[in-house]
């Protein structure tokens, strides 16, 4: 059975969205003050830093952080002050795509991980009933030896467990 993993799944068509975004230059509503405008910059790179720390997910992440990275030096080379801001502000949102899918990534790892030990207690759980009903077959065996060998003690015949030695 394939277990789809919706959440990587629906990245890519995430990346898609973004790089039109990036390709077509959506403008973000100017900011009135200049430091506001290097917030988003600021804060880019520092979750692109977090992001870039983890070596787990580097190749899943790898497009994000480079679209963040080639995005903020669009922003540092850019006069406009409007355009300046779209740009950082889009380089935040693909260093926070990194983080979502790195984090998506993570909690993958973890679902397998118990996936895995769910597996193993269920195979535990079937060996353990089928060990019980063998216990339970055996103490009805023994029961039945039981009422049989009162019952030829009462009729005064030989024990049944005697004429099988």
């Amino acid at each position: 059975m394939v277990v789809q993993k919706p959440i990587v799944a629906g990245m890519g068509v995430l990346f898609g969205v973004l790089t039109v975004w990036s390709t077509v230059g959506a403008q973000a509503p100017s900011v009135a003050s200049a430091p506001a405008a290097s917030a988003p910059a600021d804060e880019a790179r520092r979750v692109l830093q977090a992001v870039e720390a983890d070596e787990s997910a580097r190749e899943l992440v790898s497009r994000a952080v480079n679209q963040a990275h080639s995005t903020l030096d669009q922003a540092a080379h850019e006069a406009a002050p409007d355009r300046r801001a779209a740009l950082e502000a889009m380089a935040l949102e693909w260093a926070e795509t990194a983080r979502d899918l790195k984090r998506a990534h993570d909690a993958e790892q973890a679902s397998d991980r118990l996936e895995q030990a769910l597996s193993g207690l269920q195979t535990e759980l079937v060996r353990t009933r089928a060990s019980v009903e063998q216990a339970l077959a055996r103490v009805g065996r023994a029961r039945q030896e039981l009422s049989e060998l009162e019952r030829n003690k009462s009729a005064g015949g030989a024990p049944a467990g005697a004429a099988r030695q």
